[in-house]
């Protein structure tokens, strides 16, 4: 109601919403934006527009970090934990290379994390930007490694040097591609702060005491940097992960529980650090790994990881992907007729759920050979759970015989039901005409029972 009130409240309809109440639930639930309603760009409604901007801006300042296709927000994040309501904008994944590097091995590992993709139950795992160290302090040899860099991606960059001096040099080559600067500290941040305001980019705030964080952001603040283009890092210690969990925990209920304006801004973790404390590089390797999934779960907004081990890397990008589906919601599929392999009018049809793991799974377990299978709506829930609390139920399967037009894909009249789902059989068939066939209860043995009973043996 608060939203509403802001609102015109003549439900014109120019956004796209039949109502003002209804294009203020959208609004809530971020699917549209102020600016969409029309009227409200009128400069008499101004006023209100700010109030409305404010009052849904989330307690945590989102920062979009890069430009175009590739750019990101971290941040934007309303609740301490997931369950309350869910997470918006996925922890960031930046992985770092460095000054020092030679020109090949730089631009090899460079194309390497841009082009990086795994498909996971039907969403795309990579990562999200390239961080830059000045491993060698000099700004000319910073200069060339980031112009190398930025040759090679179109990835958001971080620039990292205490130096502002170096990270001016590398600003030089790439201010239009809103880096993220690394970072501000009690003795340099007033010239990063300088940086960021007059490229118009982000800047990170880096302490282990969060009272000195307090007094940067602050002088930041009052010095001109906008507050969506502040980033705070409070420390990682791999030798003491317990201090640093507790700062992000600090930070993370100061920004959304107390709105204490100093703090409200996205949290960015180094997990890389392993690789100071470890001398073995599997041992570092593996410490980086634990550290992130440790940060990952305590709401950390972005990461930057040294190792390109995909083994290290990818239990992060595994359990990002996890805690960020959002727990109203569960991850789903359309309910819709689709093609495994090079499917004919001879070949089977396979039932499941429309559970996005599950039906990814029964897809990857049919890899070679060639079916159709329907994913019946069941509001996102397994096999198991939608027979149990009739969200699959013999009605559904029926109705999409008939919607999705099954008989005009195959010459035969013949559905395979997963084991789990037997009870429904019968009605099927009486209802609908077709022979139902019940198939294993778990789909890894779908190779060998079409092996075994397709095509059908006529009676």
């Amino acid at each position: 109601m608060d939203v509403y009130r802001l609102l015109p409240g003549d439900n014109c309809g120019e956004c796209g919403t039949k109502t003002c109440m209804g294009f203020a639930t959208e609004l809530i639930e971020r699917r549209g934006e102020v600016d969409d309603c029309p009227p409200m760009l009128e400069p008499e409604r101004e006023d209100d527009r700010k109030e409305l901007v404010e009052l849904l801006t989330p307690p945590v300042r989102p920062v979009t970090i890069g430009t175009g296709d590739n750019a990101f927000v971290i941040g934007g994040e309303e609740v301490v934990y997931r369950h309350e309501k869910t997470w918006y904008n996925q922890a960031a994944i930046i992985i770092d290379v460095d000054d020092e590097m030679e020109g090949e091995e730089l631009k090899e590992k460079v194309n390497w994390i841009s082009d990086y993709s795994r498909i996971k139950i039907g969403q795309e795992l990579s990562f999200n930007g390239i961080a830059v160290r000045a491993k060698s302090e000099d700004p000319s040899k910073f200069k060339e490694a980031v112009e190398l860099v930025a040759e090679n991606t179109t990835y958001p960059l971080v620039l990292c040097s205490y130096d502002s001096e170096v990270l001016k040099s590398g600003l030089e080559i790439v201010s239009d591609r809103n880096p993220l600067l690394y970072a501000a500290n009690m003795d340099n941040w007033e010239k990063v702060a300088d940086l960021a305001i007059e490229h118009d980019c982000p800047m990170v705030i880096g302490s282990t005491d969060i009272d000195e964080i307090v007094e940067i952001s602050t002088r930041a603040l009052s010095k001109g940097v906008e507050d969506d283009q502040i980033v705070l890092d409070p420390g990682t210690d791999p030798t003491d992960l317990r201090s640093t969990t507790n700062r992000l925990v600090k930070l993370r209920r100061a920004a959304i529980e107390d709105e204490f304006e100093p703090l409200r801004f996205p949290l960015l973790g180094i997990p890389s650090t392993a690789w100071m404390s470890e001398e073995d590089e599997n041992d570092a390797a593996f410490m980086e790994a634990s550290i992130a999934c440790a940060l990952v779960v305590n709401s950390i907004d972005a990461l930057i990881f040294h190792s390109d081990e995909i083994w290290s890397l990818m239990p992060s990008l595994v359990l990002r992907q996890d805690l960020y589906q959002d727990p109203r919601n569960p991850a789903s599929v359309e309910p819709e007729l689709n093609e495994v392999g090079d499917p004919d009018e001879n070949s089977p049809i396979l039932i499941t759920a429309n559970f996005a793991l599950t039906y990814y799974t029964v897809e990857g377990d049919c890899e070679g050979i060639d079916a159709y299978i329907y994913p019946v709506d069941t509001d996102g829930t397994s096999v198991t759970s939608a027979v149990a609390g009739d969200l699959m139920t013999a009605d559904k399967i029926v109705d999409a015989i008939e919607e999705e037009k099954f008989a005009e894909k195959v010459s035969h009249k013949n559905l395979i039901l997963p084991g789990k789902a037997a009870v429904l059989s019968g009605q099927i068939e009486v209802d609908s005409g077709w022979n139902v066939m019940v198939g294993p209860e778990d789909s890894s043995g779908i190779k060998d029972f079409l092996a075994d009973n397709w095509p059908p043996k006529e009676e």
